[in-house]
């Protein structure tokens, strides 16, 4: 397998191991603190470490790339894989084991075959910057205002968007209760124009 190929390769030289280490755990790091700029530097570490982790015990199998198992563009797709999907699941798992409430900062993430739901999150707040530093402060604000307008939902909606903050996909929500997915699916949309109501933003993107 390609993935493996790739571990095998960095475990015969210990300068490319460190490369990949550093560049992997900066990417990691850097995307955590863009999309949770309120959490502590120690928990996005603790994230990286367990993303790392399951890295090399062969726990990323959905990972795939077009480029040859040893080549640059390779591992590039393999630091982005880390930084996006699997270092933000490892995170939430820290959450929930310390029992505290997912970020609703979370609903960036996406719920992978569930494509109606990618970007929600982008849909509700505006995109940071490059400068990650600046917007921080005004981006806490906003996180703060969709929690509360989460926290007055329905509870048949509010269920359905905690799963999306849980990162549960869809189907296995509707399974869970007892539902069809559409009615997963129509719940969310219906949410999602409600947050955006509370918020006071339009349906437009701004």
């Amino acid at each position: 397998m390609p993935l493996r190929s790739f571990l095998d390769s960095l475990t015969r030289s210990s300068d490319l191991q460190r490369s990949f280490f550093e560049a992997a755990r900066h990417a990691m790091l850097r995307a955590m603190a863009r999309h949770y700029p309120y959490l502590p530097h120690q928990m996005l570490e603790d994230a990286a470490m367990l993303a790392f982790e399951q890295l090399w015990k062969d726990g990323v199998g959905q990972f795939v790339s077009p480029h040859a198992a040893e080549s640059e563009g390779f591992q590039q797709d393999l630091v982005r894989y880390l930084a996006l999907v699997i270092a933000p699941r490892r995170l939430l798992d820290l959450r929930r084991k310390a029992g505290r409430e997912v970020p609703v900062g979370d609903l960036r993430q996406s719920n992978g075959n569930d494509a109606h739901d990618d970007g929600l999150f982008d849909r509700l707040l505006p995109p940071l910057e490059d400068d990650v530093v600046a917007d921080a402060a005004e981006r806490r604000q906003l996180l703060q205002r969709l929690r509360r307008c989460v926290d007055h939902l329905s509870p048949k909606l509010r269920e359905v968007v905690q799963g999306a903050l849980a990162d549960v996909r869809q189907m296995d929500t509707a399974e869970s209760l007892g539902i069809p997915e559409g009615t997963v699916k129509s719940r969310m949309n219906e949410a999602t124009k409600r947050l955006k109501r509370c918020m006071g933003i339009g349906t437009e993107r701004t």
